[in-house]
């Protein structure tokens, strides 16, 4: 868990516990067990858990719940503020603001060069540097991603609506983009960071108010 200078949280969990235990950590409403009742996959119910052991973990409130718009953007209820959930594999990190933000987490994958062409413009493409293209790859993905989350009402390409700045990668740095749809030209800075566990590697981003 780590507060930001901002004012955000970020929390992030490494999924390995049981279903059961998982139960035992907090006391979730009947509504939310109503909820997990109604996924079939175990792994899907795991991340609906913690998701929400998470959230009042770095918020330390007991009585926040989640729900959902009718774009399925998560929104808190009982706490001003906003909420942004993403999970790779094992990986779920949940990121509160008090603006509208997006976060994303992907799991490293060569084969992210095969599709670039389909989420990158000509521009970002020539602005990748010969050095750690998978790292890159995927951190304008994240980026767009996270971009997309903030948007929250889908209607975006990532090829075309969702721009990412140049920048020099290292492990851990930020790095702007913009969203850009009709008269809306908005700019953001996120942060990135790579995350290593268990022998694989994730890209994390995440929305600076």
């Amino acid at each position: 868990m780590k507060d930001l200078p901002n004012g955000s949280k970020l929390g992030i969990w490494h999924i390995t516990e049981s279903l059961p235990e998982l139960l035992k950590i907090k006391i979730f409403s009947a509504e939310e067990l109503d909820s997990l009742s109604t996924f079939a996959n175990e792994h899907r119910k795991k991340e609906f858990l913690v998701a929400r052991i998470l959230l009042e973990k770095i918020s330390g409130k007991k009585d926040i719940r989640i729900s959902y718009d009718t774009h399925n953007k998560p929104r808190l209820e009982n706490f001003k503020g906003h909420i942004s959930i993403t999970h790779s594999r094992n990986l779920l990190a949940v990121f509160l603001d008090k603006s509208e933000t997006g976060i994303d987490i992907e799991l490293l994958k060569e084969k992210i060069k095969l599709i670039k062409h389909k989420f990158m413009s000509d521009t970002e493409l020539a602005n990748l540097k010969p050095n750690h293209i998978t790292e890159q790859l995927t951190i304008y993905w994240c980026v767009k991603e996270s971009l997309y989350k903030l948007y929250g009402k889908k209607e975006l390409t990532f090829k075309a609506n969702l721009i990412v700045g140049p920048f020099t990668y290292s492990e851990k740095g930020t790095v702007k983009g913009w969203i850009k749809k009709e008269s809306l030209n908005k700019s953001h800075t996120l942060n990135y960071e790579l995350i290593k566990l268990g022998g694989k590697q994730f890209m994390l981003t995440y929305i600076l108010s």
